[in-house]
């Protein structure tokens, strides 16, 4: 008997920031294909993001793209605002948009700090602090932080993004008690050596992953989708605070 995709979203809506490009791209689509109504949420990729829309609306789906830097409060506020006026709710909120200069210690200066930490740390928070009382009104919510296996194991040219994602770690806990009683679980997923247009110039003529991996390859956006929907979904109804690293055991690796 062929297999029927299950539809878990079907009737949500779901915003996913840093959506046009890479692992965003990724969940935006296995979002759409499970039911929800997506906002595909961009900076600058205007024309990957109406590429993500027509992909989904190609399928069946229904999606929109909205222009909002989500590290400035005011277009964080809007971007919520104008997704729920628009669909009527707010189910599920992915902070993924990120940024990642890699950059020697002695290279990072204070505008490359601040930059990173702006978009990385305090995008998802007043994302998710607009989010919050949305979603509370509407019953209740999933919010799914992006964060990286860089907040476990540290880079040398990434001090700056290991930071922001360690925090990152930390406020999805915070996050997860604050909110809870508003029946909105937050949980974060971890990737692992997924090359994307953030780190593909890194990754060039370089292993992306360790050798002797429990699973010997790159990771895939699709990877990332998978966890991020189960999290999303009512099938995690009962998890909450979690940090899932999804890396191919690159965590586990000695």
């Amino acid at each position: 008997m062929e297999s029927v995709r299950r539809q878990r979203f079907t009737d949500k809506v779901a915003i996913v920031t840093g959506g046009s490009r890479g692992i965003g791209r990724g969940i935006a689509v296995a979002l759409a294909a499970e039911g929800a109504t997506v906002v595909v949420n961009f900076v600058h990729a205007a024309a990957d993001a109406e590429e993500v829309v027509a992909l989904i609306e190609a399928g069946g789906g229904r999606a929109s793209a909205f222009k909002a830097d989500v590290g400035r409060r005011a277009e964080a506020e809007a971007l919520v605002t104008t997704a729920s006026k628009r669909y009527g709710r707010l189910d599920v909120l992915v902070n993924n948009a990120a940024i990642c200069p890699f950059r020697e210690l002695h290279e990072i200066t204070d505008e490359i700090w601040e930059e990173t930490l702006r978009t990385n740390l305090y995008g998802p928070f007043v994302t998710s602090q607009a989010a919050a009382p949305v979603m509370a009104a509407g019953g209740g919510g999933a919010i799914v932080h992006v964060s990286s296996v860089s907040s476990y194991l540290g880079s040398a040219t990434q001090v700056h993004y290991c930071a922001s994602k360690g925090g990152l770690n930390g406020m999805t806990a915070a996050l997860a008690m604050a909110l809870g009683p508003s029946n909105i679980r937050v949980n974060a997923v971890l990737p692992g050596g997924v090359p994307t247009d953030i780190n593909r110039e890194h990754w060039e003529g370089k292993p992306q992953q360790p050798p002797g991996l429990p699973i010997n390859r790159a990771g895939a956006p699709a990877d990332i989708a998978g966890a991020v929907c189960y999290l999303a979904s009512d099938d995690a109804a009962w998890v909450t605070g979690v940090l899932l690293p999804v890396d191919g055991g690159v965590t586990i690796r000695p």
